[in-house]
């Protein structure tokens, strides 16, 4: 089946607009990873968009649609009904097809079955108070022209709806229906809603409605029933299981995560390494490791003066990584990745060999520092008041901020001391870490030591064994 995308820019520049994301570069990541993924299972891949999207999409990043089609102006509509452009990329189909939103990740396609159902749809919808009173803002104090069916639909005590991340299917004499019928209800309407909640009415609503009106079924990915509020980080956002399953969905605030981008990030970078760097690439006053020649400088300010030895340290540790390149980079990054999805069940202890990060480096906080300098680490290193600071260590990185620094405390100090120039495999680092006798909670405590600092990245597998 023909796979169809749209990416409508409303007159913004992708490479300084987030488009709901924390920052830019993750929202052309995920476009790239869910084109990518597409492209793992499908010939045939059209994208349409305005001439900033594709030169931004295509000139810029390649990446690899079959088509593309520049047919969005940036006077469409108001840019807060995104979903206009949607419709109008359905609308334009001649023959069966399944639109893939841009924060949608397919690493499995989809089924035969629903591929050749009438209607494809993502989930249904239960309409909870959370509908309903986006809604009732929507209509206070105004007058809407709609379909009679849909006024029957929206006055249901729960309002009926999809999700749209995907949808197509095979019955095109109905899509074109409820295309023409969902452009007529925003053009009519626009001039009165310009709330972006109005996308919600003509799209997933009106969809709901007009094939319950009309007694077409709806074939979708998901067989269960989601509340409208209910798309949790577990079932659509947990790109730590990419390889399991077969579906993601990164919508709405996940966007906003940190902990949700940080694990999508990860994975696109292990996935499409040369794609990740491009974009990087385009922000070379963000991200330096690796794109730029030479080390990452840190200036002095008026505040680190009085852990000027620290940044000193810093400085000499830029130097001595600014010559790694991105191949050794990557390679150390994709195993700090795996590390942090090692699992650790008691039979696979001998299995799994590690050892320390190679690029490795670390602090021992001065005798002679006050009070005062104390304060300022305990502070850049988001540690607790409180908090006893002895050594840091640090790692070079190429995603997020371009490095770690991490507080080592006794434990973890002593883990890294007996991985000094070696590698080990986890039952034998067990068993020089801990006295004969000791107790079972001693054990567990070692462990989680050591599950630490893989999650930090400050061990790293030795191998590229990973284990779920």
């Amino acid at each position: 089946m023909r796979i169809v995308q749209t990416f409508w820019t409303a007159g913004r520049n992708p490479l300084e607009h987030s488009f709901g994301w924390l920052r830019p570069e993750y929202n052309l990541m995920s476009w790239a990873l869910s084109c990518l993924s597409l492209r793992e299972h499908y010939d045939e891949v059209a994208l349409y968009t305005d001439e900033q999207g594709k030169h931004v999409l295509i000139d810029l990043l390649h990446l690899p649609y079959t088509e593309v089609h520049v047919v969005y102006d940036e006077h469409l509509c108001l840019p807060q009904h995104w979903a206009y452009a949607k419709i109008k990329t359905y609308s334009l189909q001649t023959k069966p097809f399944l639109h893939v939103d841009g924060d949608v990740y397919l690493p499995k396609p989809v089924s035969e079955d629903i591929m050749d159902a009438p209607l494809i749809a993502q989930n249904r919808e239960i309409g909870t108070t959370y509908y309903r009173k986006i809604m009732d803002r929507l209509f206070e104090g105004s007058v809407i022209e709609l379909p009679e069916y849909l006024e029957v639909g929206l006055r249901e005590e729960s309002i009926a709806s999809y999700n749209m991340g995907l949808f197509g299917g095979n019955d095109m004499a109905f899509i074109h229906s409820y295309c023409k019928e969902a452009l007529a209800v925003c053009d009519m309407n626009k001039a009165t809603y310009l709330n972006g909640n109005f996308n919600l009415l003509f799209e997933q609503m009106l969809f709901a409605d007009k094939a319950k009106e009309e007694n077409i079924p709806v074939s979708t990915i998901f067989p269960q029933v989601f509340n409208d509020n209910g798309y949790t980080v577990a079932g659509f956002c947990q790109l730590s299981r990419y390889e399991e399953k077969g579906f993601f969905h990164l919508l709405g605030g996940h966007k906003r995560n940190m902990e949700v981008i940080e694990t999508f990030v990860e994975t696109f970078m292990t996935l499409y390494p040369d794609y990740y760097k491009q974009i990087l690439s385009l922000y070379p006053h963000h991200y330096q490791r690796g794109i730029t020649k030479g080390g990452v400088c840190l200036l002095m300010t008026n505040t680190d003066i009085p852990i000027k030895a620290f940044i000193d340290f810093l400085n000499k540790a830029e130097m001595d990584w600014s010559t790694l390149s991105w191949e050794d980079l990557l390679e150390v990054e994709r195993r700090c990745i795996n590390g942090k999805r090692l699992s650790f069940h008691k039979d696979k202890l001998n299995d799994i060999c590690v050892c320390c990060n190679p690029y490795l480096k670390c602090f021992d906080v001065l005798d002679s520092w006050d009070e005062e300098a104390i304060r300022i680490m305990r502070k850049r290193l988001s540690c607790k008041e409180d908090a006893p600071i002895e050594k840091v260590a640090v790692v070079p990185m190429l995603s997020f901020k371009t490095r770690k620094e991490y507080v080592l405390y006794e434990l973890e100090h002593q883990v890294l001391e007996q991985l000094k120039g070696c590698s080990m495999k986890v039952y034998e680092l067990l068993n020089k870490l801990i006295a004969k006798n000791s107790s079972e909670e001693m054990r567990t405590l070692w462990l989680t030591e050591i599950q630490i600092l893989l999650n930090e990245g400050l061990l790293i597998p030795y191998n590229n064994f990973i284990n779920h």
